[in-house]
């Protein structure tokens, strides 16, 4: 029976490579064999521990200072023409990346999970209002969600984005009330009748929009509404009295005909009508969360995020319902993603085959192959600050973006559609959506670029340096091969395919052995800028390991 219960004992090498694998982007040796010696507890304390970021902002390579916070309307770098929207918009992106990559905690998965929920893209506004939503996102990542929802719905980006800000009592747009309700909090449900989805209908619709009309954005300005410091003290939105809807809202039965009721506000100051514009958000959101499908939805995305695309009726009835009862409590995403994280049933040991579902069970989004790919192998990647134009222009902007990223299907701030990536709501197949003709190639590409500096454009990577620092003894073709595999794959793989990564790959199908092989590795540890006969045999095994479909799943 699946079951929710922790997990107890040490984690052991094999299931710490699974939680460093799901919960975070930075999975290197050491950090492995950390977490080996942890139980669930001492892992989920350390996870929810957030480290200093390297960076609290990006910079202009173009004028080698900040544009965001210290210019908070990005004058200085919008009147530069040699730094334009789009490279704001790559250089943000490169930016939350390598913090996400460097990341030891839970922070950046929780991120980027809430920014799969409250989906938006980074050509709406202006990068610096991009900037604002993706630190909403952070700074909720493991907090209030339903605060969250409310500060989603001022939020700048969100109101472009889906029009919110165009939502009046004269002419009512219910882009936002729609989305809000089919993909962000409590989803349609099966359609029973024309216009009625189950846990909603179209006259809720209808409703919704007239409680979320009047909110707009300053055009102008980033700063002059904010969050307040209880919540980041992000800029934000800011509601309009005379363009609110103050009439009853009826809700169906489907919210058990809840009413918003009318508010006459003759003799009222403005003061008293926006404080009722905002109480109006937060009551229609309240009614929602109140719903117990609400919390379902939400634990369902949070399990095929961080689990599992499979949601069997024994999974709905003992993991996804029991979870949900936490959530729902207070809405507190902490506390429900620790539930998760430590359960018998995230290290598939809730039955008698600990083999069979969950680890190795997702595909690896392009995100997670690249940036896991990158702190395994603690790439080079060139410093944000002395070496500014390629860390954001050269590696971020072109190779890891748009040769990579973008060809992969996943443009990381720039989804095809408001409900996200395919791959996080397309059933039945969900994450295999990132395997397809289209993508399979820049897939199975990635090892080969990264040595390559003509494609990288920084600098020289050797899969030699990568050995040297991680296998006790390289001079050994089986030790070599095992133990790389046990850092990158997540299961241990039989005899024959350990053999064909030794004799095929490394070996070359016999043109070399053992001891030919232990000479050359013997010849590069005494001279190290000779890398030539190393390198030779390493990069077609670093490739072949990194396509394989051990690690192309998580």
């Amino acid at each position: 029976m699946a079951s929710l219960l922790p997990y107890s004992g040490a984690l052991g090498s094999r299931l710490a490579k699974h939680l460093l694998r799901r919960a975070t982007y930075n999975v290197t040796k050491s950090r492995i064999t950390q977490y080996s010696t942890l139980n669930v507890d001492q892992a989920l304390t350390a996870l929810l521990t957030l480290p200093a970021k390297n960076m609290e902002q990006p910079i202009s390579y173009s004028t080698g200072l900040p544009w965001i916070n210290d210019d908070p309307d990005g004058l200085g770098v919008k009147t530069d023409a040699g730094f334009g929207a789009q490279k704001m918009n790559s250089s943000l992106a490169g930016w939350w990346m390598d913090e996400a990559k460097r990341d030891t905690s839970l922070r950046s998965k929780m991120t980027y999970f809430l920014l799969n929920d409250f989906t938006a893209s980074i050509r709406t506004l202006s990068s610096n209002h991009h900037y604002d939503y993706i630190k909403l996102l952070e700074f909720f990542c493991l907090g209030d969600w339903k605060e969250f929802c409310f500060q989603m719905s001022r939020n700048n980006v969100m109101l472009k984005y889906l029009n919110n800000d165009e939502n009046t009592d004269a002419n009512p747009n219910e882009n936002f009330a729609r989305e809000i309700l089919e993909l962000f909090t409590i989803g349609k449900g099966p359609q029973v009748a024309v216009g009625d989805y189950t846990n909603y209908t179209e006259a809720d619709v209808e409703e919704a929009a007239r409680a979320l009309t009047g909110w707009t954005y300053s055009k102008n300005s980033r700063s002059e509404h904010s969050t307040g410091p209880s919540f980041g003290n992000l800029p934000c939105g800011y509601a309009q009295t005379g363009k609110h809807d103050f009439g009853a809202k009826q809700f169906s039965s489907r919210f058990n005909n809840y009413v918003i009721p009318a508010y006459d506000t003759s003799g009222k100051t403005d003061e008293e009508k926006l404080a009722k514009i905002e109480a109006e958000l937060k009551e229609f959101i309240a009614m929602v969360l109140d719903q117990d499908e609400t919390a379902k939805f939400i634990c369902r995305k949070m399990y095929r995020f961080f689990v599992s695309r499979n949601i069997t009726t024994e999974i709905e009835n003992d993991i996804i319902v029991p979870l949900a009862a936490t959530f729902r409590t207070n809405y507190d995403l902490e506390a429900t993603i620790t539930q998760l994280l430590k359960s018998q049933h995230f290290y598939d040991a809730d039955d008698s085959d600990n083999s069979d579902e969950i680890i190795g069970g997702l595909i690896k989004s392009p995100l997670d192959l690249i940036l896991q790919t990158l702190s395994i192998t603690n790439y080079p990647v060139p410093d944000p600050f002395t070496d500014t134009e390629s860390h954001y222009k050269n590696f971020y902007g072109f190779e890891i973006i748009n040769e990579f990223l973008v060809k992969s299907g996943q443009d990381p701030f720039r989804p095809p559609s408001v409900a996200g990536f395919p791959p996080t709501y397309e059933a039945p197949d969900f994450d295999k959506f990132w395997f397809n003709s289209s993508t399979i190639i820049t897939r199975y590409n990635m090892a080969s670029i990264l040595a390559n500096k003509n494609s990288t454009k920084v600098y020289d990577w050797y899969v030699s340096t990568f050995v040297k620092n991680n296998v006790s003894n390289p001079a050994n073709p089986t030790t070599l091969v095992s133990e790389l595999v046990a850092i990158m794959f997540p299961e241990a793989v039989s005899t024959d395919r350990l053999n064909y990564f030794v004799n095929v790959i490394l070996l070359d199908n016999g043109s070399l052995d053992a001891s030919m092989w232990a000479d050359d590795w013997t010849d590069y540890v005494n001279n190290p800028s000779n890398t030539t006969a190393v390198e030779a045999a390493l990069k077609p095994l670093f490739e072949a390991l990194t396509w394989s479909q051990e690690y192309q799943n998580n």
